[in-house]
């Protein structure tokens, strides 16, 4: 039987209608049958602690399934760390490779790469367990933006976000992925890192002592408290640490106020932590601006273009070391006085001793809790009182203490 030419194109018309209706069944089922493509970026929620990024990722397990984690964002270490029960669940060996999700983007790191460490999982109070660090040797294959306003962290390919803020060039160690940028401080150029892993900024003693022999004033006191005590670690760095307010550090086009810093010198030992912080930059620095910084900017760290992006969300707080002139050191989930912090030789706290076990601040039990909330007991107005709870001698003691302004 012969067909009409009207009756050939509409049978291909209708061969073509199913086909193409084929195609996207296809296209919008594949992805629920199989992997979907990962998306050029990807944004996820992050926590603020201890002016620290946590930051909430999805590991990708051999079956295919995916393990929700928090993952300490840290600029100032080279390499991921992962704890040793998530390296074994994902199967971490020779060879292989690890992939986790920041929101719809997949991100693919060589075994190689990978460390598991004893320290963790940690936890940051009721919060959640951190499973894991995401370092910058992984970052500096992208864009990545720190929205602290919004507390939501951003990885993109190359070329992906657009620029936002005033722009500063910087340095990039491509064997750490550490950068170092150039801060004006007292009318002098400095190399100083961005690291938001620390909650606080650093620096060296010595940098500080040029300023203070001009501008005796911006000392504020010797002794780390609040989140300046961020390692709460017990080399005796941050007991020996002065408390400085800078006016004005100038980044560029970029002025910011009234910087709170820490300025440490070596430790007993004549270990100085600092030299060692400059090996893996790619120049030596003065030291690191902290989450007392970062936290008041969308921060965008354009890899590839050697930028970064700072647009100002809100100013820092000349007041943000108000706090009780403990230092502390911080050992399985409990905190201990390792110093008392002074002004003009005198401390500021009276009847704590080192050594004593602090178990209460307020209505706050610290065993376990975090460092924020810590640090929130600790904070008021200057004059304000706080009730302590300590330990010492197997002996519970109740003293009253003021709140200092630093």
């Amino acid at each position: 039987m012969h067909l009409t030419q009207k009756a050939k194109r509409a049978m291909q018309a209708s061969r073509k209608i199913r086909i193409d209706l084929l195609i996207y069944v296809l296209l919008i089922v594949s992805p629920v049958c199989g992997h979907a493509r990962s998306a050029p970026s990807g944004t996820v929620p992050f926590i603020l602690d201890g002016n620290r990024v946590y930051a909430q990722v999805a590991f990708v397990l051999p079956d295919g399934q995916t393990r929700k984690s928090l993952v300490f964002v840290d600029l100032g270490s080279p390499s991921m760390l992962l704890s040793q029960k998530l390296c074994d669940d994902l199967h971490i060996g020779a060879g292989t490779s690890l992939t986790f999700r920041v929101g719809r983007m997949d991100i693919t790191v060589e075994s190689a790469a990978v460390t598991s460490d004893p320290g963790l999982p940690f936890s940051i109070g009721d919060d959640g367990k951190v499973d894991g660090v995401l370092a910058a040797g992984v970052l500096q294959k992208y864009q990545v933006r720190f929205d602290y306003a919004h507390r939501t962290m951003t990885l993109a390919q190359p070329g992906t976000l657009r620029s936002q803020g005033n722009a500063v060039p910087f340095r990039l160690n491509e064997k750490t992925g550490l950068i170092a940028i150039d801060a004006e401080i007292d009318g002098q150029l400095y190399p100083i890192t961005i690291d938001n892993g620390s909650g606080y900024t650093w620096i060296r003693k010595s940098s500080a002592q040029e300023w203070l022999s001009r501008h005796p004033n911006w000392l504020r006191g010797t002794g780390a408290v609040g989140p300046s005590n961020m390692r709460m670690a017990d080399d005796g760095i941050e007991t020996a640490g002065a408390l400085v307010r800078i006016p004005e550090v100038t980044l560029g086009s970029l002025r910011v106020q009234q910087v709170g810093a820490l300025a440490i010198a070596p430790d007993g030992s004549g270990h100085d932590f600092m030299d060692w912080y400059s090996t893996k930059n790619a120049v030596p620095v003065i030291g690191w601006l902290g989450g007392n910084v970062l936290r008041h900017f969308k921060l965008t760290i354009d890899y590839a273009e050697r930028l970064s992006y700072w647009l100002r969300q809100s100013v820092p707080d000349p007041h943000d070391l108000n706090y009780i002139g403990l230092t502390l050191t911080s050992r399985h989930g409990e905190y201990f006085v390792s110093g008392i912090a002074t002004q003009e030789g005198q401390p500021t706290v009276w009847g704590v001793q080192v050594g004593d076990k602090l178990l209460q601040i307020g209505a706050l039990h610290t065993r376990g809790a975090s460092r924020e909330a810590v640090f929130a007991a600790m904070h008021g107005k200057p004059g304000e009182t706080r009730a302590l709870i300590i330990e010492r001698d197997n002996r519970r003691i109740r003293l009253p203490v003021t709140v200092t302004a630093f």
